[in-house]
């Protein structure tokens, strides 16, 4: 896990020339929505591309997670299977689902079924390197690819490409700086509940967080978004006080927060502070919205590396995961 974190942008870099290698088609017919379908490690890199585009695509992009596609499908629907490994059984599903409704499909995966389903049914794909056992630490393989298939079909422009540029040379300069942050964060999130808090539109960033201290550092944690919680969430900040002792809240900030969540942030800071503990502050750095998120994916992901350290856990090892997926087999 250390290797694969420290090689995110080698990653990026990669990703930008295997995009860039590829022309796929574009739609037959006009594409009204788009729905990505995936799982996971994988999964999440729609969430983050879904919060990027926001506001930037002019139909509407849905995100599944399972077996089942919403009924809207159509020929009129881009559909795009993430799958790392291709070989994930409800993404699987879903492509077959998809297929018999006609939709404009691109796959992107390392190989697996999936490929050979492509590859069989003439399916459109992007194949990224495999091999790896952690599909949730090849997420900037997915993200650029997805970034790609959405350029590819005239839905973005190529902003992205010199964004992902600037985001590698900004990352490798500070990397140092990163890395020594994220260790003093993840002593404070020992033996503590992580709660992370942020503006609705890095709530796939916080999402990204919450995953990985799950699967790296064996350890709980939980989100939520303003200014939804202000109206529910707040509220519960009273017991039980024994957990609400042990919390750690995070803020996530970018500067793409809407003014008055920052203000409902400042304002609910002492709520939180008199029931636990003074408040971690994670600022996103970079130029545009996806280098911030760049930046937030890299220091989270070491934040959760070395609270796997201090919880003296394997980052790699997702023994709960294998047991679920190896129950399941033998069920077939």
């Amino acid at each position: 896990m250390k290797k694969l974190i420290e090689g995110f942008t080698l990653q990026l870099g990669s990703a930008l020339k295997i995009g860039q290698s590829v022309d796929l088609v574009r739609p037959g017919s006009d594409i009204r929505n788009i729905l990505i379908t995936g799982m996971g490690g994988s999964g999440i890199g729609a969430d983050l591309v879904k919060s990027l585009t926001f506001g930037r695509v002019p139909i509407p992009i849905t995100v599944s997670k399972g077996y089942n596609i919403p009924q809207f499908v159509s020929p009129h629907t881009l559909f795009i299977a993430c799958s790392y490994s291709g070989n994930t059984e409800e993404t699987l599903a879903a492509i077959h689902k998809a297929m018999l409704k006609r939709a404009h499909i691109i796959c992107i995966t390392s190989g697996g079924k999936m490929l050979e389903l492509a590859k069989e049914y003439n399916l459109f794909w992007l194949q990224i390197p495999g091999g790896s056992k952690s599909p949730r630490a090849n997420i900037g393989y997915l993200m650029v690819s997805l970034l790609y298939a959405l350029y590819h079909t005239n839905l973005i422009g190529a902003a992205f490409m010199k964004e992902t540029e600037n985001a590698i040379e900004y990352l490798d300069r500070g990397e140092k700086a990163i890395q020594a942050e994220a260790e003093l964060i993840a002593k404070k999130l020992r033996g503590k509940l992580p709660i992370i808090y942020c503006d609705e539109r890095l709530k796939a960033m916080a999402m990204r967080f919450q995953n990985q201290i799950n699967e790296n550092a064996k350890q709980l944690a939980h989100i939520n978004t303003f200014p939804e919680m202000n109206h529910n969430e707040i509220v519960g900040w009273q017991f039980p006080e024994a957990v609400l002792q042990q919390a750690q809240v995070i803020y996530l900030y970018s500067d793409h927060d809407h003014e008055r969540v920052e203000k409902r942030m400042e304002i609910c800071r002492d709520i939180f502070e008199k029931k636990s503990n003074p408040i971690i502050d994670i600022v996103a750095e970079g130029a545009s919205l996806l280098e911030q998120y760049y930046y937030l994916i890299h220091l989270t992901d070491w934040i959760s590396y070395f609270l796997a350290r201090e919880n003296g856990v394997d980052a790699d090892a997702v023994e709960a995961e294998q047991f679920v997926k190896e129950e399941l087999n033998k069920a077939k």
